[in-house]
C-alpha cells in the first residue's frame, strides 16, 4: 500500500509538471486557474483531472470536443510516478532523483520548444548546491554555458546547464561517456527522421543517464 500511495502522490506532482509546461511559456499563473482543454476552452471537471486513469480512460481526447490530447501528459505522470517509486525503495540516491525530475521537465520543454524557462533550472540548481557539495568540475560547465549564450558553439547553453546538475550525480568519465551515447542516439534519431531542424537534446541527455543508470554503469563522483 505504501508503494501504491507513492505512485499516486507521484502521479499528481508529472499532472503539476505538464501544467508548468503548459503554462509557463504562456505566462499564466500555475497556481491559480482551473484546467481548461486548449481547443475548446471547457472547463476540465474533476473525473478530467485523475493522473493516467483520465486520459487513458478517454483515449487520450478530450471529452467535450474530442480533441487529441498530447500523450505528453500521461507520459510525465506514469514517470514520474515510476521515479517517486524507485526512490522510496532506495533504488535511486537524492542527486538522482533530483537529476531525473529535472531531466523529465527539462525534457518536455526541449522537445516542445528547444529550450527551457532558465528559472526551472535554477530552482533544482540551487537545491543541488544547498544539499550537495561542489567541485571545481562544475564551474566549467557554467563557463561553458556562459560561452554557448555568447558565441555560436553550436551547442546550446541549456545543455551545459544540465550537465551542471549532473556533476552531483556523475563523474566527469561518465559525462564522457553519457555525451557520447548521447550524441549516437541523436545521430540515429536525424538519420531516421531526417528532420532538418534543430533537435531538442535534452532528451537524448535524459535517454543517456538513464541507460547508464540501469546499466548500473554509473561512477558516484
Amino acid at each position: 500500500m505504501d508503494i501504491l500511495f507513492i505512485f499516486v502522490i507521484g502521479s499528481i506532482f508529472g499532472s503539476f509538471f505538464g501544467l508548468i509546461v503548459d503554462r509557463i511559456p504562456l505566462r499564466k499563473s500555475i497556481i491559480f486557474g482551473r484546467s481548461y482543454c486548449d481547443s475548446c476552452q471547457q472547463l476540465l471537471a474533476y473525473r478530467d483531472l485523475i493522473p493516467i486513469f483520465s486520459q487513458i480512460s478517454s483515449g487520450s481526447h478530450c471529452r467535450y470536443c474530442k480533441s487529441k490530447i498530447p500523450y505528453l501528459y500521461v507520459f510525465l505522470e506514469f514517470s514520474s510516478a515510476l521515479i517517486f517509486v524507485l526512490a522510496w525503495v532506495n533504488y535511486l540516491k537524492p542527486s538522482q532523483f533530483l537529476l531525473i525530475i529535472l531531466s523529465l521537465i527539462l525534457s518536455a520543454f526541449d522537445y516542445r520548444q528547444h529550450s527551457f524557462p532558465f528559472v526551472i533550472w535554477f530552482i533544482f540548481a540551487l537545491s543541488f548546491i544547498l544539499i550537495f557539495p561542489l567541485s571545481p568540475l562544475f564551474y566549467f560547465w557554467l563557463i561553458l554555458a556562459v560561452l554557448a549564450e555568447k558565441f555560436n558553439l553550436r551547442v546550446g547553453s541549456g545543455d551545459f546547464l544540465w550537465f551542471f546538475t549532473a556533476s552531483f550525480s556523475l563523474t566527469f568519465l561518465n559525462e564522457m561517456l553519457l555525451l557520447q551515447i548521447a550524441c549516437s542516439l541523436g545521430i540515429i534519431y536525424y538519420l531516421i527522421t531526417k528532420k532538418r531542424v534543430e533537435i531538442a537534446f535534452i532528451p537524448f541527455l535524459t535517454i543517456a543517464y538513464l541507460m547508464l543508470l540501469f546499466g548500473h554503469q554509473i561512477l558516484s563522483p
